[in-house]
């Protein structure tokens, strides 16, 4: 395998990562804009805003790899989101009941969920498949985000579903 072979091979999963990402950031717009319920709109722009930092932080990685030809692996910072679901869900419980939810939006952060999983299921069979200890930190950093999202996903379910069991849960 020559040297090109090898680098192709290493950064075509950053590239599907992107196009995951950036697909996730258009699902999330698009949710965003047709949902009619205020809580479901700032759950998916809010969504959508992490998506962008998802690209970044990719596109960072991948251009380190490719300009230094595989030479200097970035480290990567830890990640953030569990910090991110406790402010996500402080600020849930502030709206109490303020915001009916509506079929659509269930179905909506049903199909979220979906979708999230998918890209949390990509990124680990490329953690499991790594061998660089960088490659794997920026996986597992991917992973953490991307179950994030799911978490606050699922909060957001259960708080629209059945808000009283979403604050006895909160509260136990």
């Amino acid at each position: 395998m020559t040297r090109n072979d090898s680098s192709d091979r290493l950064l075509e999963p950053f590239r599907i990562a992107l196009r995951l990402e950036r697909e996730g950031k258009r699902f999330f717009a698009r949710a965003a804009a047709e949902t009619t319920s205020r809580l479901a709109r700032q759950t998916f722009e809010f969504l959508a805003a992490e998506e962008d930092k998802h690209i970044e932080q990719i596109e960072r990685f991948f251009r380190s790899l490719e300009d230094s030809g595989m030479a200097d692996l970035p480290d990567t910072e830890d990640s953030d989101a569990e910090a991110k679901l406790a402010s996500f869900n402080d600020g849930l419980s502030r709206l109490k009941e303020k915001y009916p939810a509506t079929d659509d939006d269930i179905k909506a952060y049903r199909m979220a969920l979906e979708f999230e999983n998918g890209a949390e299921d990509f990124y680990q069979q490329k953690l499991d498949e790594a061998d660089n200890p960088r490659i794997r930190k920026f996986y597992r950093w991917l992973i953490d985000e991307e179950t994030m999202h799911c978490r606050l996903l699922k909060s957001c379910l259960n708080f629209v579903e059945d808000p009283a069991a979403w604050f006895k849960k909160r509260k136990g």
